[in-house]
Parts: structure tokens; sequence; C-alpha cells
């Protein structure tokens, strides 16, 4: 009996940690696991495309539509995995304050001149090079090109010659919103469409934007920017889609929509580049699944509104909870599976609740019904009146 325990305990060594999605929050999960000592296997299909992408000549190319406001603990955490230095080192702009209006009316801060960052303004094909640059280099990790067919008793099922199946310790999915291993595992989801689309547009101001990233609610229509190094910014419009999608049928009348919305406050600016994507909301019914040793993170677990910019830090702050318990325990630890399932749980807890949160602000802001727009007023009066509130707010956003 004995030989045989010693026998699947020297089994179970062997078997690697397998994370599923080689992007940001994948390859964050991935160092994170790496770092507690364990063998970590990353599967990503667009994985050549993704090491193609170099650091070291990235400040040369234009900037990326897809930008993070990555908030100051999820700095803390990419610091505790030795990744943040070479992002900083290329491009990130600090923000320091959040404002909100509804047009026309006053500004409503958070945080002030002088205090530390709320976070940084990041590329996200940038944060996932340094990433992957870091996983490249540690010896107790590899990368393989590679998608989930099927799971089944520990066993992912590849769509590789060389290596048709894999065996896991433990499977971590970080696949993205429209995860295939979530379907393959049979966790369903809950969501809807909101029937809007999200103007992203990169221009070149006249002047730097600042350290402070804004947005305007503007009846059905949000107005956003997010400060970008050397006289760039990000602006955003979030819109009806068949609006959008009218908008976007040439570079002309986009940089009009644009200039309409934002010349007022940012004085002119050329446009650079452009592009949209539908908005929806969606939960994993379960991130945790005990029978088949499989945990759920980031877009595969939860995809939410964007006005607040909390995406990718509802997925870091995922992997932030299972790198201080994955520190903690080994893998033979008989507590470490109900420890994984309390945190999931704690996790999805707080995502529900951010994402709900982010649903009914959407829908309240965009209403034409008269009693929401004077509870909406009356929210903006109290807030400008209690500025210990204010400060809670701006410490929320920044996780600190």
């Amino acid at each position: 009996m004995k030989n045989s325990q010693a026998q699947t305990t020297a089994e179970n060594a062997l078997r690697p940690w397998v994370v599923v999605g080689g992007g940001m929050v994948g390859a964050a999960m991935a160092l994170s696991l790496a770092s507690s000592g364990r063998r970590v296997v990353v599967l990503e299909p667009q994985l050549e495309a993704m090491l193609a992408v170099d650091s070291a000549t990235y400040s040369q190319q234009p900037y990326d539509l897809r930008i993070s406001a990555v908030t100051a603990d999820n700095i803390a955490l990419l610091q505790a995995l030795e990744s943040w230095s070479p992002v900083a080192a290329v491009r990130a702009q600090p923000f320091r304050q959040l404002a909100v209006r509804e047009q026309g009316g006053d500004w409503l801060r958070f945080g002030a001149e002088g205090e530390r960052e709320l976070g940084y303004m990041v590329e996200n094909k940038l944060l996932q090079a340094c990433l992957l640059q870091r996983l490249q280099q540690h010896p107790g990790v590899e990368l393989m090109a590679a998608k989930v067919l099927s799971v089944a008793d520990g066993t992912v099922s590849l769509d590789s010659q060389e290596q048709p199946q894999l065996a896991y310790e433990w499977l971590v999915v970080a696949d993205g919103a429209a995860s295939a291993t979530r379907r393959a595992l049979g966790i369903g989801t809950v969501g809807a469409s909101y029937h809007e689309r999200c103007l992203l547009t990169v221009v070149k101001l006249q002047q730097s934007a600042g350290d402070e990233t804004w947005q305007t609610f503007a009846g059905r229509e949000v107005h956003a920017l997010l400060p970008l190094c050397d006289d760039y910014a990000c602006l955003i419009v979030y819109a009806d889609s068949p609006v959008i999608q009218a908008w976007q049928q040439s570079q002309a009348m986009v940089e009009a929509v644009l200039k309409a919305r934002f010349r007022a406050q940012l004085g002119d600016f050329e446009l650079i580049n452009f592009a949209s994507f539908p908005l929806q909301h969606q939960q994993a019914l379960r991130t945790f699944c005990a029978q088949q040793r499989a945990l759920v993170i980031g877009d595969a677990a939860h995809a939410i509104h964007p006005l607040a910019g909390q995406g990718v830090n509802l997925g870091l702050r995922d992997v932030a909870a299972l790198h201080a318990l994955v520190a903690d325990f080994t893998d033979e630890h008989q507590q470490l599976s109900a420890k994984l399932a309390r945190v999931m749980q704690q996790r999805q807890a707080a995502n529900v609740v951010m994402g709900q949160g982010l649903d009914i602000v959407s829908r309240v802001f965009r209403s034409d019904n008269p009693v929401l727009q004077v509870a909406r007023g009356l929210g903006f009066v109290g807030l400008r009146q209690f500025p210990t509130v204010r400060s809670m707010l701006a410490k929320l956003a920044g996780q600190s």
C-alpha cells in the first residue's frame, strides 16, 4: 500500500499545471504558478504571432488600440512577478485622477494632483509580450502552440500531432470570453448583449493629455479619454451598434464624429487609428470544477461592460488571489482543493457584483426616464458634498 501511494505521489509530481490561454491573464497566472515552484504548460493556438512581438523595438511602433487602465494593486502583482519593469521601460502612462460628469455638468473628480498613481495606461500587446518573455526565460515553463479539443479524466486532448494528449495536475482556463475549453468542461454562461459597440481610437494631440482619465455621460452615448505618452490619447465612444457601424464607413467620418465630441475639451487633434467591438455582459455559471480539477479565470469567467476599465483588472485579481494561495500550499496538501474552491467562490462573487454594478450604471445613465435623470443628478450632488466618499471611491479604483 505504501509503495502504491508513493508511486501515485511521484506520478502526480510529474503532471504539470496546464494554463489554457497565453493572453495577459493566462500568462500572469502561468508565471505565478512557476514562481511557486510548479511545472507549467501554457497552451496558446496563436503563440507564434504573440512571440513575434518584440518589446525591445516596441516603442518604435504606433500605439495599439487595445489599451487597459491597469490599477495600482495589479501593478503590485506584476512587480511581484518581475514583469512590470520591462513594460514601464517601454511605454506606460500613469493616471492620478478620475473624472466623470453628465454632459453640460460640472466634473466630479477622484484623486488629487501630486498623489501617487491610481494606475497606468498600458497596451495589452506590450504587457502580454513582456509576460511571455518572462515565461520563455523560466525553466519550469513550457509554451505550446496548441488548441484544446476536449477535457476528460484529468487529460486534455489537443490538435497537436506531436502531443495529442496531455495529463495535468490542475487546469486553468483563461482563453477568453468565447472560451472553447470552458464549453468542453460543460460550463455554461449567463448574460446578454448590450446592443452597443465601443469605438476605440488613438489620436495625436497638440499637447499632453495630462494624468487624468475621464468620462462624460451624454444621453445614449458615453465619451471617454485615456491619456497616453508623447501627446497621444485613446478616445472612446460607447453608443448603439447601428450608430457606430454607420460612423465607421470612413476615417473622415470617424474623425468628424470625434471632433464634434472632444475638440471643445482637447483642442484640435489628428486621428491615427480606430476600430470597434460589440459589448456584452457574461458570467460563467461555475468557475471551479472539482471533478475535472479545473479553474476558470479572466474573461473566460466574466466579461463585463468596459465602462470603468475593470475587465483586465478583474482577471488579474483572479490571478492575485490564486497567487497568494499556491505560494502557501503544495499540490500534495489535502486542503488545496477546498482552498481553491473557496478562493474561486469569493472571486466569482466579487466579479458578479462588479459586473451587475456596471450593468446598472450603464442602463441608468442611458435611460430617458425622468425619475432616473433626477436620481443621477442627486447622486452627483451628493458625491460632491462628501469628499471622504470620493476618496474611498478613488482608493477602490486603485484597489490600494
